[in-house]
């Protein structure tokens, strides 16, 4: 009877090779393949694999079941809070800023016309009056000095020559 070196069990058999675990006694293989190369010195050394071992079945885990959904208590919101308001009213201030410059009472007013009607109003108003009034400045000035170019042509060629 033969002890195998790695697990301690008693078998039959080659000493070299325990047919419980698979292992190969060092002393016996050894000799085991001294004998081999002696015998047939050009083939290789077959490879030693452990028998072969079926895996456990698949296991599932225990099934779980979850804890059943539980709502929060109730507890009452609190009161809805708007967002205090911006005061919309015609501003004179910024109609004034908007007559001297006109662009800015226009981009006020595409600012604020949804928002604040009222005060965008008021740009737009300043804006558009600060542009009626320049236009009509302007047509005034060309007209005038129209007719005083007119006026010193008309004085120049009626007037005498004296020499």
């Amino acid at each position: 009877m033969n002890y195998c070196t790695r697990c301690g069990k008693e078998y039959e058999g080659d000493p070299g090779f325990c047919p419980e675990c698979g292992s190969i006694n060092q002393s016996a293989s050894d000799n085991r393949t001294e004998v081999f190369y002696a015998q047939n010195p050009y083939q290789q050394v077959p490879p030693q694999q452990p028998p072969y071992q079926q895996a456990p079945p698949y296991q599932q885990p225990p099934y779980q079941q979850a804890p059943p959904y539980q709502q929060p208590p109730y507890q009452q919101a609190p009161p809805y809070q708007q967002p205090p308001m911006e005061v919309d009213a015609p501003n004179t201030g910024f109609a004034i800023l908007s007559f001297f410059f006109p662009m800015v009472g226009f981009v006020l007013w595409l600012v604020w016309k949804d928002k604040t009607p009222l005060k965008a109003k008021s740009c737009g108003k300043g804006a558009l009056i600060s542009v009626i009034i320049n236009t009509v400045v302007s047509v005034l000035i060309v007209i005038l000095y129209a007719v005083f170019i007119g006026v010193i042509v008309a004085s120049e060629t009626s007037a005498p020559i004296y020499y």
